[in-house]
């Protein structure tokens, strides 16, 4: 991110470590179990977003960070990249749309056992969108877009 690389084009330490202390406050960390969040301060992607289970790409929109999603990635033998779940996010909206994520998978997952990209592979980013985008005329908006393309 901005703090160490000169390529950067947003912050990506301190958008790790809000993410950070807001699970360590929601005392969660252990309901969650494993998931890989991988944030990358520009297009570069040096912090590998796009193969996180939630990934973060900081971009600059007209000289503001703007934070991207990508659901599902996999670094595993399953390799897979992980899918842009719409519009992206200020640095103010980005520690609470991972929460919005986070609580989503909480909320749908079969058991304590089925990890978050497990959930995610068994149904898909429509759950997820639903939860990072409350208004559900925009949801349906953006789900149209992204058949579209």
């Amino acid at each position: 991110g901005m703090d160490y690389c000169a390529l950067a084009t947003a912050r990506s330490i301190p958008i790790a470590q809000e993410i950070s202390m807001r699970f360590d406050d929601l005392k969660l960390e252990h309901e969650v179990g494993h998931i890989q969040i991988k944030i990358s301060g520009c297009i570069n992607a040096c912090g590998h977003h796009h193969v996180g289970h939630i990934g973060v790409l900081g971009l600059d929109r007209a000289g503001v960070e703007n934070y991207q999603i990508t659901l599902g990635g996999d670094a595993t033998e399953t390799a897979k990249i992980g899918e842009r779940a719409g519009p992206g996010f200020s640095a103010e909206q980005i520690v609470p749309a991972v929460e919005r994520i986070i609580l989503a998978y909480l909320d749908i997952r079969m058991n304590k056992s089925e990890s978050f990209i497990e959930t995610f592979q068994r149904l898909g980013i429509a759950p997820f969108k639903k939860a990072l985008y409350p208004n559900l005329k925009q949801s349906v908006k953006i789900e149209n877009q992204g058949k579209a393309a």
